[in-house]
């Protein structure tokens, strides 16, 4: 008798904890608010958060002010709903068309981009957690990335037809991108300082460019002035150093420069050479690259625009045949 009263009472406190457990969890995910639904599968908030790993997405930076912190963490968190939408929109079609992705491609991708890279375990983790993903989170995205690639070689791919015509079309409505680069004239006066350089010498240098603004302020030419008191080789002829595209400068001349108007005087610049005057003597402006010459740049680029668009067109169309919801 005794020993059935023992039993029924481990039996009760067995089922009591079992069912508080239940009860728990239960409430748990009640409390996890739900913030999408695709074909009758949740996404909620706690989704969204273990997911930003997945794809290169860190909370906020410590420091910034609260109130933008919690707006920047709303929208990174409405991107991620979409990434996760998408997701597993991908991978319903995959599921269908018999798509697989083995661990193992994964991690022989992995292994490629070390080996691309040199890098080695430790760089490869110290890299990915720069650009705001975990090793595991990053293995997720390759996967899915994967995923991807494969559905647009069997469904995008095919659809697309190389048409000289749209090809040509294309590089007209985008021919600002198919534009040399301006090229600026410069001439310059310098004042030669050592670096790193001693308080005196900085102050004589500074004096000398002083007599500088002095004699082109009396309406000296800037070439005469160059000639007398640029310690350059250029000061031979007038400070002139020619024509300049974007990135053959040191970057804190070019910024000056390309934001300047011809016959504009830029005010002192110092570089490890010295102390800069600067000044414009002409501009030519960019002119577009005739097709022929960059005929397989534009139909990279074409390609490249139509799988986006068409890839686009065809994830909105399994979308619109999805029941999809978006709760946040």
């Amino acid at each position: 008798m005794k020993t059935g009263v023992f039993m029924n009472r481990r039996l009760f406190c067995f089922l009591f904890i079992f069912f508080l457990s239940i009860s728990f969890t239960t409430i748990g995910k009640v409390l996890d608010r739900v913030v999408g639904v695709v074909d009758g599968e949740v996404i909620t908030l706690s989704d969204l958060d273990e997911a930003l790993s997945g794809y290169g997405k860190t909370t906020a930076q410590e420091g910034e002010n609260p109130v933008e912190r919690e707006m920047k963490l709303s929208q990174t968190r409405k991107e991620i709903l979409e990434k996760l939408i998408e997701e597993k929109l991908l991978q319903k079609v995959s599921f269908r068309a018999g798509i697989k992705v083995k661990d193992e491609e994964v991690e022989k991708t992995i292994e490629r981009l070390k080996r691309g890279g040199r890098m080695t375990d430790a760089q490869m983790e110290k890299e990915l957690i720069s650009q705001g993903f975990t090793l595991e989170g990053y293995r997720h995205f390759l996967k899915v990335q994967i995923i991807k690639n494969r559905i647009v070689e069997y469904f995008i791919k095919p659809s697309i037809s190389i048409d000289e015509g749209k090809i040509r079309e294309y590089y007209h409505r985008h021919i600002r991108q198919y534009q040399r680069p301006p090229n600026v004239r410069v001439s310059h006066i310098l004042i030669r300082i050592s670096n790193p350089a001693v308080p005196e010498e900085l102050e004589i240098a500074k004096e000398k460019m002083e007599k500088v603004f002095k004699r082109l302020q009396e309406g000296t030419n800037f070439e005469e002035v160059a000639l007398q008191y640029s310690e350059d080789p250029s000061a031979r002829s007038g400070g002139d150093l020619g024509f300049f595209k974007k990135g053959e400068m040191i970057p804190a001349l070019e910024e000056v420069v390309f934001a300047m108007e011809v016959g504009e005087v830029s005010g002192v610049i110092r570089s490890s050479r010295g102390l800069h005057l600067l000044k414009v003597t002409e501009r030519e402006e960019g002119e577009p690259i005739a097709y022929g010459e960059i005929k397989e740049r534009v139909e990279e680029d074409y390609y490249r625009a139509e799988l986006e668009r068409l890839y686009a067109k065809w994830l909105q169309d399994i979308r619109n045949r999805s029941n999809v919801e978006v709760k946040f």
